[in-house]
């Protein structure tokens, strides 16, 4: 009898499609099951994602209204910004003050009384010791390398210890249809300590102090010099109420007024403008127009998550999840309670012109808000950013739900560890479909066995019965 080597080969069944065809479907529910459990957890990590993202932009939006400090800015004018401009920090006093701005810096500048041909003109050679304030630096001019008028120019900006003076050439008119040429030195930074001072030695005209070779360009002040100031060295000056004077090496004045930066434009010597500085009404007025936006798009985002829709019967990815609910019911209640403790007049926001609407998303009254802003300023400070303060508040809770160990990383904390039981129970039903196609091909390769070997019982006693017959039929005819 011959052995069956491949299953169905003895029965003829497609026993390999049968075991798939039981696999499969032994496998499909579960997997199914594992599969759509898979998609409602990355929907509800998706979910809370947006809801992350939307309490952040919330948080945002109540930078500037949380603190005290911050809601105490200030706002500095000029009452003429052609001579001054301001600004203020939140320690500024607030009031006016006369300021009169009464010199502008400047940066020294000078310029060779002699005149040259032109930049390639030879001038001399020796040494320039350039001074700026406390600093100098020596140039030495090699004949026939740099003792141009354009070499002595490079020389002095490329030296590496130059403190800050830059040369140049000025090339005019000489009144005779023709150009001369002179060296201009410019002190880089304003301010009276940054004098340029130019010392020659060793001028190979033999002459350290004539105004030829390179004695043309000595200087040591207005006086003493062959070059001609065309700049002084100075500093900017204000006159404050009419008596102090302060000064500053450039043109802006840091805290001579505690808080204050203010910026001198133009010297009007003998003319007051006013400097007045207040509380910065239209920053508070601006950020609490945005902290109501902001806090319109989050309930958008919350309701669109958590809202059931009975007409199209169609539920948010976070309908009935308790965390999103506490979470918004904590925020909800921040905005809408009564804030006890405080001593002003108003102890809520729609005692301020911000009220809820029916769809409960936030409105804003201007008028109101301005009034109370303009009235009592402080009270509505001390109900926005006080110890128990309305933004305070939300802030401390955004801060809670938004944190490492917070509800929200709580939260994805779960799914993550509901996804890798997922992923255990993919591994162990794989393990279990393995063991059970191993049962049926068994049970299939021992049916098939059986069934050859009924078929091959069967053609040998069909092949006994028609020897049998053939015998029977030959003993009739004999």
């Amino acid at each position: 009898m011959a052995s069956i080597t491949a299953a169905g080969t003895g029965s003829g069944l497609d026993i390999e499609t049968i075991i798939e065809t039981l696999t499969e479907a032994e496998r499909a529910p579960k997997a199914e099951r594992l599969d759509t459990r898979e998609i409602q957890i990355q929907a509800d990590i998706s979910a809370y994602g947006s809801l992350k993202g939307a309490l952040k932009d919330f948080q945002a939006a109540l930078s500037g209204l949380s603190s005290l400090n911050d809601l105490a800015a200030r706002a500095a004018t000029s009452s003429n910004e052609s001579t001054f401009t301001a600004t203020a920090t939140n320690n500024a006093a607030v009031g006016s003050t006369a300021i009169q701005v009464t010199q502008l810096a400047s940066n020294h500048k000078l310029v060779s009384s002699a005149d040259f041909t032109g930049p390639d003109d030879a001038v001399g050679a020796g040494t320039l010791t350039l001074g700026l304030g406390s600093a100098s630096f020596q140039v030495p001019i090699v004949g026939g390398q740099n003792n141009t008028l354009a070499g002595i120019r490079d020389a002095i900006n490329d030296a590496e210890d130059n403190p800050g003076i830059t040369a140049s050439i000025l090339t005019i008119s000489d009144g005779a249809a023709g150009t001369v040429s002179k060296l201009v030195l410019t002190a880089d930074d304003t301010g009276a300590d940054n004098n340029i001072t130019v010392a020659a030695s060793g001028d190979s005209d033999g002459n350290d102090t004539d105004n030829s070779g390179l004695s043309a360009f000595n200087f040591t002040d207005a006086l003493n010099g062959n070059m001609v100031e065309k700049s002084q060295a100075l500093n900017a000056e204000l006159l404050i109420d009419d008596e102090y004077v302060v000064t500053s090496a450039n043109n802006t004045f840091e805290n001579a007024i505690q808080g204050v930066t203010i910026t001198a434009l133009a010297a009007d010597p003998g003319v007051n403008a006013t400097l007045s500085v207040g509380l910065d009404k239209s920053a508070i007025n601006t950020k609490l127009g945005e902290f109501v936006e902001a806090f319109n798009t989050l309930s958008d985002t919350m309701d669109f998550l958590t809202n059931y829709d009975v007409e199209s019967q169609e539920a948010g990815l976070l309908t009935g999840d308790f965390a999103a609910r506490t979470i918004e019911t904590q925020i909800r209640r921040s905005i809408s309670d009564v804030v006890e403790g405080v001593s002003g007049a108003f102890d809520t926001l729609a005692s301020i012109g911000i009220t809820t609407q029916r769809d409960g998303s936030l409105g804003l009254d201007p008028a109101k808000l301005g009034s109370a802003l303009n009235s009592n300023f402080d009270d509505v400070a001390e109900l926005l950013a006080g110890d128990n303060g309305i933004i305070k508040s939300l802030d401390d809770k955004l801060d809670s739900f938004l944190r490492s160990d917070g509800i929200l990383a709580s939260r994805n904390s779960t799914f993550l560890t509901q996804l890798k039981d997922i992923d255990e129970q993919r591994a162990q039903l794989n393990l279990r479909m393995e063991s059970f196609e191993e049962r049926i091909r068994q049970q299939y390769t021992n049916l098939d066995i059986l069934v050859g070997q009924l078929q091959s019982t069967g053609d040998f006693v069909t092949q006994q019965l028609d020897v049998i017959k053939a015998g029977l039929t030959g003993k009739k005819s004999s």
